[in-house]
Formats: structure tokens, sequence, C-alpha cells
């Protein structure tokens, strides 16, 4: 039987002041990579011990060994990627920016150029510190390849490896498989592809951005459910618990504001992608900025739907009360039982900046933490 975590948590968390001065450092020159890794194995121990102390279900390592939680899509693994600057179909809001120090704030842009090879694990050394030291059972994120962005693959140069973006997107997928297969032989008992990017499908205005782009919607959304279906097998294999997380996205160059970015939900859509997505649990967010709990009615049984009630742009630490009366309202859909909590999204929207203190953090996941352990006994 596949395990539920009542008090879940998307995986990333705030990186520390120290390590984002590190991360700033190593890329400067400033200090060697093993200065770096000394950072983030103290700032690791220490998110162990708030995840502990808040009283969460499962840890994470909050994603301290990345620069983004995008970073695994980038030349630093895969030859045949080159960073390209910053990635404006991906991030529109960003033209025209000046940013300073933009490789630490906006994810890598890479650019395909020839045929891709894993240079090395993604997840090797999270495994084996999380083996190591988690104080409890553990979980590994990894992006969707429904993640990766068509400024990827550029016509004139992206061809001289894949004839198409569908050839590109395929291989990929291929890779991202082999990678979560592996960590499933880890024996790493908790599985997660991150999908924010399934709200073009769910949400009515990214749904017309896609179709301005003139892409064909339903041979999109069957493209990435295949994909993400074919990673989500490697994953099961071994017994693991496997969730994939969906969110309206929290990157913090984007709109200000704790809503931006808010949106309807198509009941139809998030039905289907229950129903076809072959997870154990879905981290969907749920907060004041998202769709309606209605459009659970059509969740299938003996799948979990972890509530991403918590917004992780607010700074206001929701009550358990609120929490509660919206568990309540979630129940009418779905079996109290096939329930679980979870923030909106990860906590640290971007890796020098953020928009919560960790106190804020703190106080959030220990809220989220006695809500669910009210709710659940």
């Amino acid at each position: 039987m596949t395990q539920v975590y009542r008090a879940d948590h998307c995986g990333s968390l705030i990186r520390p002041e120290k390590l984002r001065r590190a991360r700033a450092d190593f890329a400067h020159g400033r200090i060697d990579r093993d200065r770096l890794r000394e950072v983030e194995d103290e700032s690791i121990l220490e998110a162990f011990e708030l995840q502990r102390s808040a009283g969460v279900d499962i840890y994470s390592d909050g994603e301290f060994r990345r620069g983004f939680w995008l970073s695994a899509i980038s030349e630093e693994f895969f030859e045949g990627m080159e960073n390209e600057g910053i990635d404006y179909i991906r991030y529109p809001f960003l033209k025209g920016r000046d940013i300073a120090d933009a490789a630490l704030l906006v994810p890598p842009n890479p650019v395909v150029k020839g045929r891709l090879r894993l240079k090395k694990r993604i997840t090797a050394d999270e495994v084996a510190f999380l083996k190591a030291n988690a104080p409890g059972p553990y979980k590994i994120t990894v992006p969707s390849p429904v993640t990766l962005s068509r400024a990827s693959y550029v016509e004139g140069i992206s061809e001289r490896a894949y004839p198409t973006w569908s050839d590109f997107f395929q291989h990929y997928t291929d890779l991202t498989a082999e990678e979560v297969s592996a960590i499933a032989d880890d024996g790493v008992p908790y599985i997660q592809l991150d999908a924010p990017h399934y709200t073009r499908f769910i949400v009515p205005e990214r749904r017309q951005q896609l179709t301005d782009l003139g892409i064909d919607l339903e041979e999109e959304l069957a493209t990435a459910i295949d994909a993400e279906n074919r990673c989500l097998r490697a994953a099961r294999k071994n017994g693991a618990t496997v969730g994939v997380h969906i969110c309206l996205g929290t990157f913090i160059l984007g709109p200000q504001g704790p809503l931006g970015g808010a949106g309807a939900y198509d009941e139809e859509v998030v039905g289907r992608l229950l129903s076809e997505l072959e997870a154990d649990v879905f981290l969907m967010e749920y907060s004041d900025r998202a769709g309606s709990l209605e459009t659970l009615r059509n969740a299938p049984k003996g799948k979990t739907v972890s509530l991403g009630i918590q917004n992780t742009r607010d700074p206001r630490v929701e009550t358990t009360e609120e929490i509660q009366r919206k568990i309540e309202t979630a129940a009418r859909y779905v079996p109290l039982e096939n329930l679980s909590l979870c923030p909106n999204c990860g906590f640290s929207g971007g890796a020098a900046e953020t928009w919560l203190t960790e106190d804020v953090e703190k106080r959030k996941l220990e809220v989220l933490a006695e809500t669910a352990h009210r709710v659940w006994n």
C-alpha cells in the first residue's frame, strides 16, 4: 500500500542567507566547490531540523544543492545543451528589465545544439546525503519533461541534432525516465515530478497563449501525459510513493504581490489529469489565487490529492480554521482519506530572493502540520 503523507510539502525551502552568499561567491570565483559543498551540507542539516520541529511528515533537502528547481535542465548535466541568456518565452515579463547577477536570479535557458547525453546523475549527491542524514522518510524532486521550454529548440540550430521539437522532447523524456529509474533503484521512498506547466492546460488564459503559438492543445496534452507516465512508471517500480506537483508558479521575479498569476481551473482537464496520470498523489494548488475546489468533482477513487492551500507568496500565515474549512469543502468531492495538505508551491521562488522570511516559512509549516494531525489524528 502506498504511504500517504498527510503533512506534505513540495520540497523547495528558502535558501538561508549563508547559502545564497556562498553560491554567489562560488559563481564569482571567491570560494571553491568544496567550500560551497560544506555550506550546502550545513544548510541541509539545518533544514532537516526545521522540518522536524515543524512536525511535517516528509523530509527534503530543500533543493539546496540546486540553484533553481529547474537546474536539472542545463548544460551542467546534459551534453548537447548550452545555456543562453534568459528564456523570454517562459518569462516574457522579464523583457527589457536590467537584472544584476541574472545567472543567480534567473533559471538556466538551455538551447539544444547536439544530441543529448547525461554527463552525470542529476540527483546522486542529493540522494546519498538524504539517505545518510534525513531524520525520517524523505522525497526527491525532479523537473517533469513537461517543464521543458520550447525556447530550448531553436530552428537553424537544434535540427542538426533533432529534426523536430517532438524528437528532442521524446529523447529528453527518455533520459529523465532513466534518472527517475535510478532514483527508484536507490530506494528513495517518495519521488515527486514537478510539473507546474500543466496549468497551461487547466487555466483558460494560459491555454490561449498556447493557441496563439499555433499549438494543438489536444495533441500537446496527450504528448505531455504520455511523457509524464513514462517517468512515473519508472519511479514506482520499487514501491515508492509517486507524486506530481501542479501549481500556478511562484517565480520571484514575476508579477508582484501574493496573488500574481491567479486563474480559474477547467474542471474537465483537471479530471483528465487526475485520471490519466499514473501518480499516487497530486500536490495541487488550491490557494486563494487558484481555481475552485469544485473542479475536484471528477477526481478518480484511490488517488490522493494533496491540497496546496497555503500560499508561499503571501507572508500572512493561514489559520488552522480556514484550512480546515477548505478541507471540508474538498471532502465533498474527494473522500477525506484521499486528501492531504501541502503548500501551493516550493518556498523558494528564486535562489537569491524569496517572498517570505524563514520565520514565516516555519510558522506556515507548523500550521500545516498541526492542521493535518488534527484532521487525520
